[in-house]
Parts: C-alpha cells; sequence; structure tokens
C-alpha cells in the first residue's frame, strides 16, 4: 500500500519526538546520521531530513554544524504522567453544567437499531426531493463560493428570507417582512435565543402539559422556571395558567397542533391569550411546527396572524417538510428585537451555513417546496390511514387517539399499565415507540405511547401492527 510522503514524515517525527519526551532518547543524545536512520527505517533520506527539520523548529533537537543533531538539554527529563480519568466526570462540571447536562431533549433517545417504524414527529426519508435538492444546491454552488471564505449573515440569506416570507402569505396567511425574519438552526434555536433575550433566570413561562420536550429544555437551559399548565382537546387551558401564573414572563405554546395530543386553540382561547399577554406584558412564542399537517378540518391560522401589539414571536421550521437534518428554522421577530436577535445569533454560532440556505432559497424560488409539501401531504394522510385501519384490525391492547394533525398519534394504555415496560417491549421489537410520560412536566394525567406513522410505509402497516400487539402482550399477557 503507499503511503505518502508526508504520512511518513509526521511519523518519523512522533516516534522521534515520543522517544525525546519519555527519555528514551535523552537530553544531549546524539541523534543517528539522516541517512542512516532512512536506511534502518525504509524510507527516503529526505523524509528524516524533514522530520529533524520540524523537531529542531519546535524546539526538541539542535543542530550543531559540522557534528550533528542533538536532543536539547532543556526539556523535561519525561513526559508529564497522564492525568487519570476521573472516577465521574459529572463531578467535574459546574453547577450550572450539570443542570444543563441534566436536561432531558427527547422522550428516548436516538437509536438508530431501533429503526423508524412507528417514530413519532419526523418525515419519511423515503420522500425527500433528492434530486430536486441536487439541483437546488448545484445552481448555488458556484455564484456562493466567492462568499464562503466569509460569514454568513446572521439575520440569514436576504434570498431565504424573502422567500420564507411569500410562503408564509401564500399558505399560513400571515404578512411577514423580510426585515422581520431571522433564520435559525431549527425551533430550538429560535426559543432558546428569545428566551435568552427576553427573560431573565428565574423568571417564569407557561407551558404546555403535556407539551414540547425540547422546548421545555430550552426555557429550563436558559434559567427560566416552566408552570405546566393543563393542554388537552382544545390545547392550552389559558383560564388555568392565569390562574397558575399570572405573572409570567412568556408562554410557550402550539396553538394549531399541542404536542402530543394534537389539541388546537379555539378562536375564544387565542384572543384570551393574546388579551393577558398585552395586559401582563408577556411574550408569546408560537411554535407553528406540523402545522401543514392537518388531517382534520380546516388549517389553522397562526395565532401571530391576530396579534394586533407585538406580542407574539412566530417560530417555524423546515425539520417536517424536509428533513430535521437540514437544521433551518426561523423566526418572525417585532421589529424593535430584531437587532437584538441578530446580535445574539452572531454570538452564539455567527450564522446558519450559508450554503444550505442558498440551496433551500433555490428550492423555493423554482416553485418546488409548495408541491413536495403537497405530495407529502397526501402520501402521509394514506400512512395515516393505513396504520389506524392496521391497530383496528390487529391490536386489541390499547387504544389509538388519531390526533388531528402532525405525523404522530398517541396509542393509550390502561391506568394500571406499566407504560415503561411497554416501551421497552415495543423498541426491542423494532418499533420506534415513546412514552407518553416523557412529555408531561409534572404526574402524567394518562399512560399511553407516542408513534408516528409518516416514516411507516402503507405496504408495512399490518406487519407493524401485529408487532406492536405481540410486544404489548408480552407484558401485559393475553392470548
Amino acid at each position: 500500500m503507499f503511503i505518502p510522503d508526508q504520512t511518513r514524515q509526521h511519523a518519523v517525527f512522533e516516534r522521534l519526538r515520543q522517544g525525546i519526551l519519555t527519555g528514551t532518547l535523552q537530553a544531549g543524545a546524539r541523534l543517528p546520521p539522516t541517512r542512516a536512520l532512512a536506511t534502518e527505517l525504509g524510507v527516503a533520506r529526505q523524509t528524516v531530513v524533514l522530520a529533524y527539520e520540524r523537531l529542531a523548529a519546535e524546539g526538541y533537537v539542535r543542530a550543531r554544524t559540522g557534528s550533528g543533531t542533538y536532543v536539547a538539554t532543556d526539556l523535561p527529563d519525561a513526559a508529564p504522567a497522564p492525568s487519570p480519568p476521573s472516577r465521574n466526570a459529572a463531578n467535574d462540571l459546574s453547577a450550572r453544567g450539570a443542570r444543563l447536562a441534566a436536561i432531558p431533549v427527547t422522550a428516548v433517545p436516538r437509536e438508530p437499531a431501533v429503526g423508524m417504524l412507528f417514530a413519532g414527529g419526523l418525515p419519511a426519508p423515503d420522500l425527500f426531493p433528492t434530486q430536486a435538492w441536487a439541483r437546488s444546491a448545484a445552481r448555488v454552488m458556484q455564484p456562493l463560493a466567492g462568499e464562503l471564505a466569509s460569514y454568513p449573515p446572521p439575520q440569514g440569506l436576504r434570498v431565504l428570507r424573502e422567500q420564507i416570507a411569500a410562503h408564509l402569505a401564500a399558505t399560513r396567511g400571515l404578512v411577514a417582512e423580510p426585515d422581520c425574519i431571522v433564520v435559525t438552526g431549527g425551533t430550538q434555536q429560535a426559543l432558546r435565543t428569545a428566551a435568552e433575550l427576553l427573560l431573565d433566570p428565574g423568571d417564569s413561562a407557561w407551558v404546555e402539559d403535556p407539551g414540547y420536550i425540547a422546548g421545555r429544555g430550552a426555557l429550563r437551559a436558559a434559567g427560566v422556571v416552566p408552570v405546566p399548565v393543563p393542554s388537552g382537546a382544545e390545547g392550552l387551558d389559558v383560564t388555568a395558567g392565569i390562574r397558575l401564573a399570572p405573572a409570567a414572563r412568556l408562554v410557550l405554546v402550539a396553538p394549531s397542533h399541542a404536542t402530543p395530543l394534537g389539541g388546537a386553540l379555539p378562536i375564544g382561547q387565542r384572543l384570551a391569550l393574546l388579551d393577558w399577554a398585552g395586559r401582563a406584558g408577556a411574550w408569546i412564542l408560537e411554535d407553528d411546527c406540523d402545522s401543514e399537517f392537518r388531517w382534520e378540518g380546516r388549517p389553522l391560522p397562526p395565532l401571530a396572524s391576530l396579534d394586533a401589539t407585538g406580542r407574539v414571536i412566530y417560530c417555524g421550521t423546515f425539520s417536517k417538510t424536509l428533513a430535521p437534518a437540514l437544521r433551518l428554522g426561523f423566526a418572525v421577530v417585532p421589529a424593535p428585537l430584531v437587532s437584538a436577535f441578530v446580535r445574539l445569533r452572531t454570538l452564539m454560532d455567527r450564522g446558519t451555513d450559508a450554503f444550505t440556505q442558498a440551496a433551500l432559497a433555490e428550492f423555493m424560488r423554482g416553485g418546488l417546496l409548495a408541491p413536495h409539501i403537497r405530495r407529502m401531504r397526501t402520501e402521509y394522510a394514506r400512512r395515516r390511514t393505513a396504520v389506524l385501519a392496521a391497530m383496528q384490525r390487529h391490536v386489541t391492547l390499547t387504544e389509538p387517539l388519531a390526533v388531528p394533525g402532525g405525523l404522530h398519534m398517541v396509542a393509550r394504555l390502561g391506568d394500571d399499565v406499566d407504560e415503561a415496560a411497554c416501551v421497552r417491549a415495543c423498541r426491542a421489537a423494532g418499533l420506534a415507540v415513546a412514552p407518553l410520560a416523557a412529555y408531561f412536566s409534572g404526574t402524567p394525567r394518562m399512560r399511553g405511547m407516542v408513534m408516528g406513522f409518516a416514516s411507516t410505509p402503507s405496504a408495512l402497516a399490518s406487519d407493524s401492527a401485529r408487532r406492536l400487539e405481540s410486544a404489548l402482550r408480552s407484558v401485559l399477557g393475553g392470548p
């Protein structure tokens, strides 16, 4: 096998350096002539010459004209002994670091071995528009090449913000100025940025209970105290929120599709929430994830479209319509807050990857996103119907709750059932379900499993349902 000279040179350098540091080659010792060492090691003499020159440049050896090369005498006699690994690395964290490390992000860890069947909240990988995306990326590569040597605009590429504004107006009825849109690394970054800017540690914020785990975690990471507010078939209970924390500084809410029960906030509750926020001087973080996928009734307009006082920060993402790995989302920010948002984005990561932004902008500019979403909506509706029908035919040990929107449903379990054991059995069977309990901030009001359908092809629905029943039977018993 051919080994590049540069690799050989580095190997010779490292061998000699380690010998010097460990004392095998003692201070003041003369190194072998380059020709002799090259013959011994089976490498070109020039390789050894360059290794010696590097050792000299870094102070490990000294060359004496007409005499040879010697190990420097001002080095330590031995390399410092490596520190033993900590028995408990958590003890090395700061108090703040330990608190951050303990915040849950997902209901269960992502385990590749479990697979994608029934994975909740994830789009189907087989529906990603690979060829269209590749063509869009290729078209922007050359024009963008000159800009890759500099940092991307921290607010996001202007061309992408213009496309997002047009998309929101056409699909969500939300009028947003490109100058008020901030491109983010997904919804998560938008939520964390808002929490850092608008709240102080110790301030309280309403969160849906059950609700979005990672969103709740973003608030906790910023030092905010989440106040669990009951959420059910009609979304967040605004009356309960006012009763529990009337002086809260912020509300994290998904008014069009609450996670994971899918409740949508009625118009009366929406107006009540806006009224309270205006009177309390509170902010509303609207998470509009999954709004493109509604299976019952008409799509609901964003809460931000009703906001007349500038208290709503609208957060969107392309994780569901395209792919989570793209890490592209955005926030529609009230004009007075834009400068602060952009400054904090700069401090966080100097901006979102410009190439991916440009590819998405080209994809949208070419009119490819809307038809892609329509195709996904049609296929997901088909898969949802297939999974529900398969569960009705093959599953007797759980009751599926058909959530009216989004990419998942909830399989309800009896109040006396060991939910954790059921989840473990299903995951061992290759079904990526999640425990409903993880979505509650406090004591769960019901037991069940959150399960997706988008990544489960219709042809696999019956087999997946039978595997689900078998896994549950291993825990619950039955014929």
